[in-house]
């Protein structure tokens, strides 16, 4: 212990290099169109100044964790705690020494799931704006299938997103999309997921599949995955307003708790 005690009051950390390290976080949610969103910033400063891009920041080093930092973050953009059992969750690490023009970069990248209702979208002091921003399927110049952002005001393509943001979009979204078939990502995304139809859950589904599902088989699949292994509850018609009567469900919790 001595010689431990010893090395480190003498140890001379300049010996090597240190990147910087960011936390950044795509953070998903459905829209009152049933369609699937991405939260945006417009970037203040430069590099990429005026690009979008998505939310994140560097780590304040020897003060916070790399999972507090992407907590932090995700406050200062969306006013949600991830006390609020928002699921924001690591997805992947990304680190070319070329990817930021500044300096050697490594973010460490998280995805958020939240529902729209919990939203108090705000931009952070490195940004002009925060937004979301409607994912569409669409075809680039080369006839592949790619994405594209749809805003209130304007639309984006991939190639305008800084830095590599468009790679990492792509990830978070394939991602999600296989998780849908062994996790239970998608009712992280109803607006309440104490009380919901199963309508609403195959909007969801069908809104980050981008397409269009069999509405009896979905029923099917549901009371037979979800109902009948009691991860959800019914809790019986109910009349909603302008709508008639439905069977509401309460979400009680998920087998895969990964």
């Amino acid at each position: 212990m001595d010689d431990e005690k010893e090395f480190l009051a003498h140890y001379d950390a300049s010996k090597y290099e240190r990147p910087s390290v960011t936390a950044d976080i795509v953070i998903f949610t459905i829209d009152e169109d049933n369609e699937l969103n991405v939260l945006l910033i417009k970037r203040g400063g430069h590099p990429y100044k005026d690009h979008w891009a998505i939310p994140g920041g560097f780590l304040e080093a020897g003060k916070e964790s790399i999972d507090e930092a992407a907590a932090r973050e995700l406050y200062e953009e969306t006013g949600v705690k991830v006390s609020d059992s928002i699921d924001l969750r690591q997805l992947v690490t990304v680190g070319s020494p070329n990817r930021d023009p500044r300096t050697h970069v490594v973010s460490v990248v998280y995805t958020a799931l939240v529902p729209k209702g919990l939203l108090h979208i705000k931009a952070g002091d490195d940004a002009k704006e925060a937004k979301l921003f409607k994912i569409r399927k669409g075809y680039d110049e080369n006839g592949d299938l790619s994405l594209y952002f749809v805003g209130d005001k304007c639309s984006i393509t991939l190639k305008n997103l800084a830095f590599d943001h468009d790679e990492l979009i792509i990830t978070a979204l394939k991602r999600l999309r296989g998780r849908l078939n062994y996790t239970d990502d998608a009712f992280t995304l109803l607006k309440d997921k104490s009380r919901f139809d199963i309508l609403e859950l195959l909007r969801v589904h069908e809104a980050i599949l981008f397409q269009q599902l069999d509405k009896s088989n979905f029923r099917r699949m549901f009371l037979r995955d979800y109902v009948g292994k009691h991860r959800v509850k019914e809790l019986g018609q109910y009349e909603q307003e302008g709508k008639r009567k439905t069977t509401l469900y309460k979400y009680l919790g998920s087998e895969y708790d990964f």
